[in-house]
């Protein structure tokens, strides 16, 4: 069941909400997207994520009706009939009956509690409006109407909650895919046999961690740049953001050179390769961001591909240190 559109911000609100919301978005990212060599935790967002999906389902009074939604139209969550009428919240709501108002009509007349027929006509005029709405303003109207159902009747929402509204928002978006470019058949692959194979995996341990304290500083350096620009829209932010791109290219290409052992059975040289694509699509996004309008919805859709891509080089970077600690 959709949210109700008549309890939604105006649309002149909603526009002046566009930038500010991917701002938060950025920032959310920023929060969980802390990088180190030696330790990655790529389950935090995740963790978030099925946390505050669990607690969207919760339906305490089992009226069809989730929590978060009682508290938008104002029903008891502990009680499926608020009115005590016999037709549950649920039910009333979809039949365009007030919740909150009894019906006492006889068995078998129409209920008396029928929402008014020009607060029905004003709803329609605010889906229609809703509909006409850009995509960046509806996704910003929706994100805000559902942190706004979600506040709690005792107090404020916390930060964290309010942050895993929003990065349940990231994961419901169209995803976009991001390909790297770089194949197998590219990199600089060195044949090992008992011989040499400790040699050249410890001779490769130490390059890739020299690259790799090259990359991880500026992991994530992005954000704090792409927050600059669609706040300021200024062309220092723009141009500091393609001298990151420069220097996440020149990482890839360092990558590529790089002697990379065969060696079967004891590092799979996958892992080397998708260090390197994850690379090239954070590249890819970067570029697209640049491109694109400082509030366009295709900055959102971005960030969310940015934040899959990051939890996936997190994973790897850390597999590739557990394995090379080890020689």
């Amino acid at each position: 069941m959709k949210i109700d559109k008549k309890y939604l911000p105006s649309k002149k609100f909603v526009q002046a909400l566009s930038i500010a919301v991917i701002i938060i978005l950025v920032a959310i990212l920023i929060n969980f997207w802390k990088p180190s060599i030696t330790k990655y935790n790529n389950n935090k967002l995740n963790t978030e994520q099925e946390k505050i999906s669990a607690a969207m389902e919760v339906d305490t009074d089992n009226d069809g009706l989730e929590d978060w939604k009682e508290n938008l139209y104002g029903t008891n969550l502990k009680i499926a009939d608020t009115d005590s009428d016999g037709t549950s919240d649920f039910d009333e709501i979809t039949q365009n009956r007030d919740p909150l108002k009894a019906n006492t009509a006889k068995e078998g007349q129409e209920p008396n509690d029928k929402i008014d027929a020009t607060v029905i006509e004003k709803q329609q005029k605010s889906l229609e409006e809703y509909e006409s709405l850009s995509d960046m303003d509806k996704f910003s109207r929706d994100l805000i109407s559902n942190i706004i159902a979600s506040q709690p009747a005792s107090g404020e929402m916390d930060t964290d909650t309010i942050n895993s509204i929003v990065a349940k928002a990231l994961i419901e978006l169209p995803q976009k895919s991001y390909t790297g470019v770089t194949t197998i058949e590219n990199l600089n692959l060195q044949t090992t046999d008992s011989s040499n194979m400790t040699e050249k995996m410890k001779e490769y341990a130490s390059n890739f961690y020299v690259e790799a304290t090259k990359i991880i500083p500026i992991l994530g350096n992005d954000l704090s740049l792409i927050t600059s620009y669609i706040s300021n829209n200024d062309t220092k932010s723009k141009n500091e953001l393609l001298k990151l791109v420069s220097k996440y290219q020149d990482s890839v290409n360092r990558l590529i050179k790089m002697p990379v052992p065969v060696a079967i059975g004891t590092y799979d040289v996958n892992y080397h390769l998708r260090v390197i694509n994850d690379l090239e699509k954070i590249i890819a996004i970067d570029n697209d961001i640049i491109k694109s309008e400082p509030n366009s919805l295709v900055l959102i859709v971005d960030l969310a591909a940015y934040n899959k891509i990051n939890q996936d080089m997190a994973s790897t970077l850390n597999t590739i240190s557990n394995i090379l600690q080890k020689i």
